[in-house]
């Protein structure tokens, strides 16, 4: 069988290729499961992301994935670094991003942390509340230091998507709202010599699939920065944030290219005219494509109500189908054009009903010790992995 399943997914001789130089997947079979991440694929993505507004500062969000070899191949490549905690600004730094190219972004920053990222001179501290302004303008204070400082907005706006990952709403977390710029206009005039105050950043969540709520919070975004600059604050920085999101199921580069013009469309409609320093802080729609994770079928049970597929990895390795009831494709390694097609749930080995990786999937009739492949699980899979049950930890390869 030769046949193309995606751009980057295809059977050529019965058995799975992935990437762009088409690598065979069966030569990273292992008794342990596996990641497996395309370099250059990875790198694609970024450069095409990053074609249509080539003076924009990228930020990857090393969040989606944090392998060494990932963040070289970005930082090489031309991108920034945004962070959420000490240790990824540590190994970001250890992989070659300069303190400039890093943004320090989340919601929780301990005193340690922005000591740390005050210390190391990062570019900017994206801050979330008011007791965080307080707490960085303190912290500079003691150190005799100025820190950078840009506010993530909450503009109150839906971008439908799952609610766990929604962060752009006055229910979630994240961000200040637009009407506290008083109290932090206060704590900006108070401590004007330990805090300077750049711009704006604004993150909605992840999974952007249409772009009316993301074109509504802009607007909304955009009239707030100027009335900042109206109230006599110089403040350049227009930090978009990220979210775009990809097809699991479909699988269309084609499409999410024509997204990702839309995208720009809206941004520079509503920035136009406006002399900004734009910057984004995307993650899964570089590395999401670029990663499958291979795993070996343990069992095959089937009862009155059910077929199973019990593998040896599961929501331990990939938790997004438990967490989010995400898809991802599952393909066996080997095409068998004899076998029928067979309805399964293919599930995992931890002691939890929550483990699984797909419901009433069709696959063809499967038999323990073959392989199979999950494929777009290059974000949020490998960085949100555990050792629950005192399983091991996937590999990680890159090529």
């Amino acid at each position: 069988m030769n046949q193309p399943l995606s751009e980057y997914l295809v059977y050529l001789n019965n058995e799975l290729h992935f990437g762009p130089s088409r690598q065979k997947l069966s030569q990273y079979c292992n008794e342990t499961p596996t990641y497996v991440y395309d370099l250059d694929f990875i790198k694609q993505r970024y450069l095409h992301l990053q074609s249509p507004w080539p003076l924009a500062e990228i930020h990857y969000a090393m969040k989606a994935n944090a392998h060494p070899e990932i963040l070289r191949t970005l930082q090489k490549a031309g991108a920034g670094v945004d962070t959420v905690s000490g240790g990824e600004i540590q190994r970001a730094l250890e992989n070659g991003f300069k303190p400039n190219q890093v943004v320090f972004s989340g919601i929780g920053k301990t005193i340690a942390e922005i000591d740390y990222a005050i210390d190391q001179n990062v570019e900017q501290i994206n801050v979330e509340s008011l007791p965080e302004l307080q707490r960085i303008a303190d912290r500079a204070k003691l150190k005799n230091k100025k820190a950078t400082v840009a506010f993530r907005v909450n503009p109150n706006v839906d971008i439908k998507t799952h609610p766990y990952i929604a962060t752009g709403l006055h229910e979630n977390k994240f961000g200040l709202e637009i009407s506290a710029w008083p109290e932090i206009r206060d704590i900006l005039k108070r401590n004007t010599d330990t805090l300077n105050f750049v711009g704006l950043s604004m993150h909605l969540g992840s999974m952007m699939l249409e772009l009316d709520g993301f074109h509504e919070a802009l607007k909304k975004y955009k009239t707030f920065f100027q009335e900042i600059r109206r109230d006599g604050f110089a403040i350049s920085r227009f930090d978009i944030g990220g979210g775009l999101g990809i097809n699991y199921q479909k699988q269309n580069l084609l499409e999410e290219s024509e997204l990702l013009g839309q995208y720009v469309e809206i941004v520079k409609s509503v920035t136009e005219g406006m002399d900004i320093e734009l910057q984004l802080e995307p993650g899964r729609w570089i590395v999401a494509h670029g990663g499958v994770l291979i795993s070996e079928i343990q069992y095959v049970k089937e009862t009155p109500y059910k077929n199973f597929l019990i593998l040896n990895t599961g929501m331990h390795h990939l938790i997004r189908p438990s967490l989010y009831e995400a898809y991802h494709g599952i393909y066996p390694m080997v095409y068998d054009q004899a076998r029928k097609n067979k309805k399964y749930d293919v599930v995992g080995p931890i002691c939890e009903s929550s483990d699984f990786l797909a419901k009433d999937r069709y696959l063809q009739e499967s038999r323990a010790g073959e392989f199979v492949v999950i494929a777009d699980a290059g974000a949020y899979g490998a960085r949100m992995a555990s050792d629950y049950n005192l399983q091991k930890r996937p590999l990680e390869i890159c090529f």
